[in-house]
Order: structure tokens, then C-alpha cells, then sequence
């Protein structure tokens, strides 16, 4: 960051990272101002698995960061007395493109994951729901949470509000507004400008058009991805997360399951009815004695995912004003995002755990 300490701060984007973000500068005193075209979790972020994990990391920096997203999220969510309702029930994972490289389950183990892999006795005795022989062999990661995405984004954004922030919904971004000097000084939406000292942007997949207006190319892998959730099915079921090599699938607290899909074929999504019964059907088959499921509602949502495949947290570089922040998984590295940036914005010194993500890269 360059220049004084700003005051004024919009925030583009109210899904989890946003209302992170929002939530911890306003929690530092700042006049802070959350600006979405829809509402609350509108995005990706109530259309998420939601998983908060470090297993997705392949490289040291950035396991370490997740590990740390793990750790701001259980301080996040005591400072809240337990409102973002974080169950740490870890995840049971046999999907092959996650645990079939035995030299990256070491390096996980080296950097200091609890991680144990588990024959097939060992995944009957952890989840006696599933069915006989669904895998030889899983990766038990006991440490990770989950949370209903919606819910954990709705009392963030409460909670910014209780610090002061305000919200200001039913606003489309059109532009970045820049003054003489090329400084980012606010966006331009559909209903007028909001001016701020600092524009941060945590719009997901939105940042891309809005940073090309400012001479910024960020290159984006996006990738949709289709979500079910089914009515209540007996609590309890499901004591951990499960990650399989066709579906994975959660239990929320009041009993419906959320069922993501490992295959993610790109054509696939083209069809969501024909997916959707696939998926049900997967998941069925994993768990054949709770009967059959019913579908409650599916979403569709485009994850915000930067070209290299790794988070963009930070100032863009030779363009003061603006700090962009987007990322999948957002669960995951929410709850450090905000920490570690408004500790950055507010002129402490930045963190080393950013150092490999910055959007300085992509310049």
C-alpha cells in the first residue's frame, strides 16, 4: 500500500470474502461501504460446498496460507460466539486426483498436517452409512470444517452492519472511477458513484471486467459447477465430510445433505437435469440406507478462480486506490483474507503469508 492511511473504503462484493473483509475493517474503525447488484451471497458463496481445508494445497506457501485460513476461521468464529456455526467435522477423501501422489501426502504430513490414510476396515469403522467397498483406501483429514455458505455469509455481513458498515444492494458495477492522476477513487454503478479512498474489490468473478477498464488484465480459469441440496435426511448420517471420486457430499445441521460433483466434466453442466440425477444417483449409491433422497433446490455458479489457479490478494500494482482480492476457495481463505488485508490497508506491515499471491504477478 501506498500513501496515507485511507478512511473511506468500498468494498465490491458481498459473498464471503467481501463480507470478510468488510467485517474486519469495520471491526478496525474504518467508514466502510459494501456494494453488490444482488444481495447477500447471491454468487459462488451460497452456491458453495464450503469447505475450509488446507488438503487442496499442492505447494508449501500456499498449504501454509490455507492452514492459516483454517486457524482465522476458529478465532473468527469465537469473536462471533459461535454465530457463523463452523462444524470442524473433517472430510473423508478417496477422489484419486487428491491423495493417489503419495510424494504429496508426505509433503502434506511434513508441513504438519493431520492427515492418516485408512484402509477399507478403517473407512467402515468412520462412516458405518456408507456402502460396502465405495474405496481400499481414503485420506482422513480431521481437522476441517464446514459451513452453510449462505448462513456463514449472512452473519458476517450482519456483523459488519453492527460495526457500522453499510450495505448497499441493487447496485450493478459498471466502471472503476479513476481521477487525474489515474487513482481509483470509487465505482461507478447503474444507480450513480460511490467514492472511497480505497475501492477493494472482492466481486469474484466481476473483478476481471472492472480491472481491464483500469489497463489490468487478470487472467481467469473459471469453471461453473452445479450444487445440490436435498430435504432433511435423518442428522447425523454423515459424522464427516466425504469426498468420493464421483460426488462429494455434506450434512448441514438441520439435516440436508449438499452434494457437490468430483467428475466436473465441462460439457456436463450444459445438461444440469441430466447431472443433477447423476449426482443424486452417485450419492445414493454411497449411502444406501437412509433411503431415497429428494432433491430441495440445485444451483449453478461460476467459481472465481485466477489464471495460475491461486488467490490474487492485494494492491494492483502502479494503481493506488484499488486492492483486489478473489480466490477460490473462498471458504477457505476468507476469514485470513479479511484479516491480513485489513491489517495491510490500515498501514501495518503486510504478511509474508501473501507474499506468493499477489497480483503483481500477472503484471
Amino acid at each position: 500500500m501506498t500513501g496515507s492511511t485511507p478512511q473511506s473504503i468500498l468494498v465490491v462484493g458481498a459473498g464471503i470474502v467481501g463480507a470478510s473483509i468488510g467485517f474486519h475493517l469495520a471491526r478496525a474503525g474504518f467508514e466502510v461501504t459494501i456494494v453488490d447488484q444482488t444481495g447477500p451471497h447471491a454468487g459462488a458463496s451460497g452456491r458453495s460446498w464450503a469447505w475450509i481445508n488446507a488438503m487442496a494445497a499442492a505447494d508449501r506457501s500456499y498449504f501454509d496460507l490455507r492452514r492459516a485460513g483454517m486457524n482465522a476461521w476458529r478465532d473468527l468464529d469465537q469473536s462471533l460466539a459461535g454465530r457463523l456455526e463452523v462444524d470442524w467435522n473433517g472430510c473423508l477423501i478417496w477422489d484419486p486426483h487428491l491423495i493417489d501422489d503419495d510424494e504429496v501426502n508426505e509433503s502434506r504430513r511434513a508441513w504438519g498436517a493431520n492427515v492418516r490414510m485408512l484402509d477399507a476396515a478403517d473407512i467402515r469403522a468412520e462412516l458405518p452409512a456408507l456402502a460396502d467397498g465405495v474405496a481400499q483406501r481414503a485420506l482422513l483429514s480431521p481437522d476441517d470444517g464446514f459451513v452453510d455458505g449462505a448462513h456463514a455469509t449472512a452473519m458476517l455481513l450482519t456483523a459488519a452492519r453492527d460495526h457500522g458498515a453499510r450495505l448497499v444492494f441493487g447496485r450493478s458495477a459498471q466502471r472503476l472511477i479513476t481521477n487525474e492522476n489515474g487513482v481509483v477513487s470509487g465505482l461507478e454503478t447503474d444507480f450513480g458513484a460511490v467514492n472511497a479512498d480505497l475501492t477493494v474489490l472482492a466481486a469474484g468473478t466481476g473483478c476481471r471486467h472492472l480491472l481491464a477498464e483500469i489497463g489490468f488484465d487478470l487472467p481467469i480459469a473459471n469453471r461453473a459447477g452445479l450444487l445440490i441440496t436435498t430435504a432433511p435426511v435423518p442428522t447425523g448420517t454423515l459424522a464427516r465430510g466425504i469426498w468420493g471420486s464421483r460426488v462429494h457430499v455434506k450434512q448441514l445441521r438441520d439435516g440436508r445433505l449438499v452434494i457437490g460433483d468430483c467428475v466436473e466434466d465441462p460439457n456436463a453442466i450444459d445438461d444440469p437435469e441430466t447431472l443433477s440425477r447423476r449426482m443424486l444417483g452417485d450419492a445414493m449409491d454411497l449411502l444406501p440406507g437412509i433411503g431415497p433422497i429428494e432433491i430441495d433446490r440445485t444451483t449453478i455458479a461460476t467459481r472465481p478462480i485466477p489464471g495460475d489457479g491461486r488467490p490474487a490478494i492485494g494492491p494492483i500494482p502502479e494503481r493506488d486506490g484499488v486492492y483486489l482480492a478473489t480466490m477460490h476457495s473462498g471458504f477457505t481463505l476468507a476469514a485470513i483474507t479479511g484479516k491480513l488485508a485489513a491489517a495491510e490497508i490500515n498501514g501495518d506491515l503486510s504478511s509474508p503469508l501473501l507474499n506468493d499471491f499477489r497480483p503483481g504477478r500477472f503484471a
